[in-house]
């Protein structure tokens, strides 16, 4: 189970005398470990979601407490812990520095200098120890359901016990190149969303449960994409976790077809035709017809070094429009005709009938789902 801000606030509230000052908001935030940080300079070490413990002792050197808590937010720190009373004083935390906090849903708390560091710092740490246990549990449980078709019954009641019910409208997204998950999950975290974000051979993959209370999906694609670079393959909703392996393989092959075509993301049921072929359970059929319809073109292309099977897609896909196609291939009108010429004495036909465009076209899709799968 994730630990939050918030379960260290309430597990230590009363016994440490701790105050919350600002960055309500970000009580949610995802806690990875706890930090005891007294210089500046380490903090651009930090991997993120740390929970900051600190003195002020930094202030010896120069550093104010402004400029130490915009570093630990740039570096996605979950929270700062300020022990007051020798280096920092209630008055440090300055109209500033609280706003900041509240606009960066930076939680800013406080105890008094009579603490223990060594206290808190071991209380902290047997909770998170505890919830660690508890996600590893939930990760190997999910790592599990996403190759078993039905189920396991031990595997169901794991999840459920994490409040994952068997019946529910689930969605999985399959995320490539995520790799900072800890502004992702804060960001989940505030929507209030039932979910759980695990690494899958080198992906990360998030499963939530949906409902009208629960933000839309492109909300959490918004919060997704906002990081650079990272690439959604996107599942149809699934009414139950004995679901989870089919879903699961419609979000790969929808990730997998957004890199395919450079898109930032793709919804398995975006993908048309591509759904039929992936449900295919004999792929040989699917190249016997390929071989059918395009072989023998794609095989005289080897044989010649001409590229007459790109100029036929580009033709079938301009809806079988000269200019349109010359265009697209950066060609002559008279070049087009040459070429359409030769491929229709190829593949002896005279690609003049709706059957037969289909079937042409049909034979484009299943070279290209082979490509991606």
């Amino acid at each position: 189970m994730e630990t939050q801000v918030t379960n260290l606030y309430h597990c230590s509230r009363g016994k440490y005398n701790l105050t919350l000052h600002s960055g309500e908001a970000g009580m949610t935030n995802s806690v990875s470990w706890i930090y005891l940080a007294e210089d500046i300079q380490n903090i651009p070490f930090l991997k993120g979601g740390e929970f900051i413990l600190t003195t002020g002792l930094f202030t010896l050197s120069g550093t104010g407490l402004y400029d130490f808590i915009c570093s630990l937010a740039t570096c996605n720190c979950s929270g700062v812990l300020i022990n007051v009373g020798k280096y920092l004083q209630q008055s440090d935390l300055t109209e500033e520095i609280m706003e900041f906090c509240r606009v960066n849903h930076f939680p800013l708390l406080t105890m008094p200098w009579k603490v223990h560091l060594v206290d808190i710092m071991q209380d902290y740490s047997s909770v998170l120890l505890h919830n660690t246990r508890s996600t590893d549990q939930l990760n190997a449980a999910f790592q599990g359901s996403i190759y078993q078709t039905p189920v396991h019954e031990n595997i169901l009641l794991t999840l459920n016990q994490y409040g994952f019910p068997t019946t529910g409208v689930y969605r999985i997204i399959v995320i490539q190149n995520l790799k900072n998950t800890t502004r992702v999950t804060f960001s989940l975290n505030r929507m209030n969303l039932k979910y759980h974000l695990f690494e899958h051979e080198n992906r990360q993959i998030l499963l939530y449960l949906s409902s009208p209370s629960q933000p839309e999906l492109f909300d959490i694609v918004d919060t997704l994409l906002f990081c650079d670079s990272i690439t959604l393959g996107i599942s149809n909703t699934f009414q139950s976790l004995m679901d989870i392996s089919r879903c699961y393989k419609h979000a790969r092959f929808a990730l997998a077809t957004a890199l395919f075509r450079n898109l930032p993301m793709i919804k398995f049921d975006e993908l048309g035709f591509f759904q039929i072929l992936f449900t295919s359970s004999d792929p040989s059929i699917l190249h016997q017809m390929y071989e059918r319809y395009l072989g023998q073109l794609e095989q005289f292309d080897l044989d010649h070094d001409t590229n007459y099977i790109n100029t036929l897609k580009i033709y079938l896909l301009s809806d079988c429009n000269l200019l349109k196609t010359a265009s697209q291939l950066h060609t002559h009108r008279n070049t087009v005709i040459y070429r359409l010429k030769k491929i229709k004495e190829l593949l002896n036909t005279k690609l003049d009938e709706a059957s037969i465009k289909f079937d042409l076209m049909m034979a484009f899709y299943i070279k290209e789902y082979f490509s991606i799968s």
